[in-house]
């Protein structure tokens, strides 16, 4: 790396520079390509609208005190600033001649459907694409499953997928109905649906999009919530089993409870939120909620804590912290699977000045 490369283009970027630094830096632009490209990139991320946002709501006062140990005062506010935004977004900036990392992901258990004898099938690893479970047909690849049972009995028997830490899975059911899993989650299902109804169970996260078939209405039960559907496509999101999340992307569904009368009708583009007694109706960011399906995570003013959340259930690593301070620091940005886990905590890191420790699989911020 060469030495200041990052501090003179974020003066240059917030305007802050000094001549013989702009100077050097232009030469340095000319003559080396992979430093042009990534002072481009650097452009193109604070000029984004999320960004933009960020930056406006900063009180510059409230930071300089925060931070002033580390920064000379007529550069602090855009130097740190727009550090931040491209560490959240995550900015290229810190990749120029660094050893690539690999990205951590330690999954022991895979995929695993449990058949409802009790037999265990890892689905991460079998190298079968086919296999025959009683009258069931099942195509298996190491990101999806679907299977057919035209031989079901009328009385079919549960089966449970669970999508382990740092994994994500794609599952289609007997009728057609898609369902994509997010790390941590699990669905019980059975191999065909023969009665008057289509059910399953679902915790953690899962998007579905269900095959239309009037006579027979699709329930999806989430702890003490059940999903009432037609045709439609709809995420739910029970990570918190106190407040379950529901958003319609089309379609309708018929939301209930077990603990309350209220019946709530949701319409598309809009999410309900249940608190153990009534349903709240807001409307929600698609990006936001549905952007893990692109192993993606849209955070705005969430905690470390939070983040620290979905750092557990994508890279299969425990999350500590020793500061309790640093777990209520406020981000805004994007955590992605493919950039990788270190490189994220390297950047925030150099951006924060919070210090982390990654060992055994346990990830310490103190």
């Amino acid at each position: 790396m060469i030495p200041n490369i990052e501090q003179l283009m974020l003066e240059k970027l917030s305007g802050c520079i000094s001549e013989e630094d702009d100077a050097q830096l232009r030469q340095l632009l000319e003559t080396v390509p992979e430093l042009s490209e990534i002072y481009k990139g650097m452009q193109e991320q604070l000029s984004q609208p999320i960004a933009q946002a960020y930056l406006s709501k900063l009180d510059e006062g409230v930071l300089w005190e925060q931070n002033k140990h580390r920064f000379i005062q007529r550069k602090f506010r855009w130097w740190y600033a727009a550090a931040s935004i491209l560490v959240i977004l995550g900015g290229s900036m810190f990749y120029y001649k660094q050893p690539s990392k690999k990205q951590l992901a330690n999954n022991p258990t895979g995929i695993v459907l449990q058949l409802a004898n009790g037999q265990q099938i890892d689905l991460s690893d079998t190298t079968q694409s086919m296999m025959k479970v009683g009258s069931a047909q099942l195509h298996v690849s190491s990101k999806s499953l679907q299977y057919n049972a035209a031989n079901a009995t009328a009385d079919m028997p549960m089966n449970v997928l669970r999508v382990s830490a740092g994994k994500d899975y794609k599952l289609v059911l007997a009728d057609g109905t898609e369902v994509w899993m997010n790390a941590k989650s699990e669905i019980r299902f059975p191999m065909a649906f023969n009665g008057k109804t289509r059910e399953v169970t679902v915790s953690g996260e899962a998007y579905f999009s269900v095959k239309q078939d009037p006579a027979r209405p699709f329930i999806v039960h989430a702890g003490d919530v059940s999903v009432d559907v037609l045709g439609t496509a709809f995420n739910i999101n029970t990570y918190s089993s106190v407040n379950p999340r529901i958003a319609l992307a089309s379609g309708k569904v018929v939301l209930k409870s077990k603990n309350s009368v209220q019946v709530v009708q949701l319409s598309p583009g809009y999410e309900a939120v249940y608190n153990q007694q009534f349903f709240s109706i807001d409307a929600f960011d698609k990006r936001n909620t549905l952007g893990w399906m692109e192993g993606k995570y849209y955070f705005r003013n969430a905690t470390l804590k939070d983040l620290g959340d979905v750092i557990n259930r994508w890279f299969d690593i425990d999350v500590v912290f020793e500061n309790s301070a640093a777990s209520r620091i406020d981000l805004t940005g994007i955590l992605t699977k493919q950039d990788g886990l270190n490189d994220f905590l390297d950047n925030l890191g150099k951006t924060t000045g919070i210090k982390h420790e990654l060992k055994n699989g346990v990830l310490t911020f103190r």
